[in-house]
């Protein structure tokens, strides 16, 4: 989730068109790069973690129980942020258009909220990964007994093999042969996009059939940064192959677009298999500090645009590098984000909707000992 204010950070600087709905006159070539590694990766990850929960909350409680909770963690701060949060963006998106055009931007966003056009552009936003995850759990329910079969010992034979990544991204680069640009879309509106439910169901099951074989989660403690460091070598030739394809919009390039699909598939999973090791071996004990940024996430992903637009539209004007402009939002939006979690969620009735219950201000005192790679404690908040 954090990983969400770097991503929307870069986007403002982007050379590519679309990624952002404002645009610095400063950009670079440096911001698609970061674009498409994190994009590639990130959400997957997301997904594996929620078919993991989603995995255990049903063993626990069952399937019923497990959709109740998603859908109090999913639906209920889906909908909030589309009536607090979206039209704040939209106001601040309104007022960059009419700036960029003509004198008094203000009053005019106030006569295009007069109009009564807002409800028309209503859409999910930067929230589209709830709904997409909302999608999926209920594409989820009619194949659980599909899913409750990932026990099966060709799975096993993956999860423990060194190159389970590879036996993997084959199916990755199948759903993204439906795809724009052969990485992972971004849908808009709030009808299913099944192409993109379908891709990203494969981490979510994935990390159904990891719990599913939690007994095996030592054996992933190898993987790390020789996945890792694989992944980013992949980034040059996917970073090409993608602005051939932008140069070329009008014509499907497929020498191009294959490479895409395939240099996205490879990365998302060598840096799943890396990402496990990695946190496996170093993050396994519980700390207070990770037990706050992981309350934290969710709220810092919601409100994280309202936080950067607040600096990036300012600084359009700045006389300074795009790199600059980036970092300086960063530097900006992350205590900003903090600073309201700790005063603002954390300790009330926001706090309980995004998980689960309050907690008081500052870092949580954990009482309980240190867990073995190999269970599995019910998250916080569910």
């Amino acid at each position: 989730m954090l990983l969400g204010v770097l991503l929307h950070s870069a986007t403002m600087y982007s050379t590519i068109d679309g990624v952002w709905w404002m645009k610095d006159p400063q950009t670079g070539r440096w911001a698609d790069a970061l674009i498409l590694f994190v994009h590639a990766f990130r959400l997957p990850v997301f997904f594996v973690m929620a078919g993991f929960f989603a995995c255990l909350l049903k063993e626990k409680r069952g399937w019923q129980a497990m959709l109740e909770n998603r859908m109090a963690r999913l639906g209920v701060p889906f909908l909030l942020a589309l009536i607090s949060i979206f039209p704040i963006l939209r106001a601040f998106s309104l007022y960059s258009h009419f700036a960029a055009r003509g004198p008094e931007p203000f009053a005019a966003t106030l006569n295009w909220f007069a109009s009564g056009r807002f409800g028309q552009t209503l859409e999910p936003g930067h929230m589209w990964f709830l709904e997409t995850l909302l999608w999926t759990l209920l594409l989820a329910l009619p194949l659980m007994r599909f899913l409750d079969r990932l026990d099966h010992p060709a799975l096993r034979r993956v999860l423990t093999a060194r190159w389970g990544w590879a036996a993997l991204a084959p199916l990755t680069f199948l759903t993204l042969l439906m795809t724009e640009a052969g990485v992972l879309d971004t849908p808009k509106g709030f009808t299913p996009h099944w192409h993109v439910v379908a891709a990203y169901f494969v981490f979510f099951a994935f990390g159904w059939g990891l719990y599913r074989n939690r007994e095996l989660l030592p054996s992933l403690r190898r993987g790390g940064w020789p996945e890792i460091l694989a992944a980013i070598a992949l980034l040059a030739p996917t970073l090409v192959a993608i602005i051939t394809e932008l140069e070329n919009r009008d014509t499907r390039l497929w020498t191009p677009f294959l490479t895409v699909a395939a240099g996205t598939a490879l990365t998302c999973w060598l840096m799943i298999y890396g990402l496990i090791g990695l946190f496996l071996r170093r993050c396994s004990e519980p700390s207070p500090l990770s037990r706050y940024l992981s309350d934290s996430a969710y709220w810092v992903y919601l409100v994280h645009p309202i936080a950067l637009v607040t600096i990036q539209l300012p600084m359009t004007a700045l006389p300074a590098p795009a790199f600059v402009k980036f970092l300086l939002g960063i530097a900006f939006a992350v205590p900003a984000l903090y600073w309201t979690y700790d005063r603002w969620a954390r300790p009330t009735w926001v706090g309980v909707i995004l998980n689960g219950r309050r907690h008081p201000r500052g870092l949580p005192v954990l009482h309980q000992q240190p867990v073995p790679p190999q269970t599995c404690p019910e998250p916080a908040g569910d």
